[in-house]
């Protein structure tokens, strides 16, 4: 019996690790952006697979986006992470659901080519933007991002309205969108 309490919390310990942030914490980009806090002033712009861009400016904890005309989930994920696709289709659903007033918007925190995050987005079927490059890492070390899959939310004003770290049941994530769409 004791034997069997070992080995499932060691799964559980070893699932629930298994996309920690280590990987991602070995890019270097040549500039020191370690110390990157949200209490700095940063501006930059994600850069959509589409070709499409979304410039970012961050004041002292205000977050300002150059499109408000929606409430936005940052989505930071790793194309390795079973935890982050096991999420996609719910994502999905909620994208369509809201798509009038709110976006999901994915970032991923790998250095990896166009093609191959085409392959990824196509083999499993990502509905919403998926944003590649540099700028993905400077805007997680702003969130404090430590682990994924993570999430931030964000109403069309650009405020903070809730974090999550793990995979969140849909019904909840609809529930918190519903608070900032109004």
């Amino acid at each position: 019996m004791k034997i069997k309490i070992l080995i499932t919390s060691l799964i559980i310990f070893i699932f629930f690790n298994a996309c920690s942030n280590e990987k991602e914490n070995t890019h270097d980009d040549g500039n020191n952006q370690a110390s990157l806090s949200q209490s700095e002033n940063v501006n930059f712009t994600l850069k959509f697979l589409d070709g499409r861009k979304l410039f970012i400016k961050t004041n002292n904890q205000n977050f300002y986006f150059d499109d408000t005309s929606k409430a936005k989930l940052f989505v930071f994920f790793t194309t390795w992470c079973a935890p982050c696709k096991v999420e996609i289709p719910h994502l999905n659903n909620l994208y369509q659901k809201y798509k009038d007033r709110f976006e999901v918007i994915a970032l991923s925190l790998e250095e990896n080519k166009e093609q191959e995050m085409f392959e990824f987005i196509q083999e499993y079927k990502i509905a919403y933007p998926v944003a590649i490059g540099e700028n993905n890492f400077i805007f997680s070390k702003i969130l404090n991002v430590g682990a994924i899959p993570t999430m931030v939310l964000f109403n069309a004003k650009g405020e903070k309205v809730k974090e999550y770290l793990g995979v969140i049941p849909e019904e909840m994530l609809d529930v918190d969108i519903q608070k900032a769409i109004l």
